[in-house]
């Protein structure tokens, strides 16, 4: 099934309205994100992302680093461009609210998110903002 972008539309998440297997990678992450966002085609969510909001640092500032925790998409509708549609979301949810990074530990997708600008590192991906 080919998507068009705007075919679909994301929304804040409630994880008790994720598809089993998305709940069950949300379930399995070390901590609750605070972040959760689904991407939905009509009524059925279609993929989804879970970021962390950066932690206080020993200042007690808040550190500028999100962290993406996961990123799914249904596989009967990967390679359709919902992936980097969320992913390009958390960016910009990250940006809103002061980020100025936003880092991840998914090593295994480690193309697709150097395909969208992010930089590998020794612990994942990073992907820098840059205040206009």
């Amino acid at each position: 099934m080919a998507l068009a972008l705007r075919d679909y539309e994301v929304f804040r998440g409630d994880a008790n309205a994720l598809p089993t297997s998305m709940a069950d990678v949300l379930d399995q992450l070390p901590s609750t994100p605070e972040i959760l966002r689904v991407a939905k085609l009509g009524d059925q969510v279609i993929g989804c992302y879970a970021m962390y909001m950066p932690s206080a640092t020993r200042d007690g500032a808040s550190a500028p680093s999100f962290e993406l925790a996961m990123v799914m998409v249904e596989p009967s509708l990967q390679r359709n461009g919902v992936g980097r549609w969320l992913v390009g979301h958390a960016i910009g949810v990250a940006e809103s609210k002061g980020g100025r990074q936003l880092t991840t530990r998914l090593v295994l997708p480690t193309p697709f998110f150097e395909g969208l600008g992010f930089q590998r590192t020794a612990e994942g991906c990073r992907f820098d903002m840059y205040p206009e």
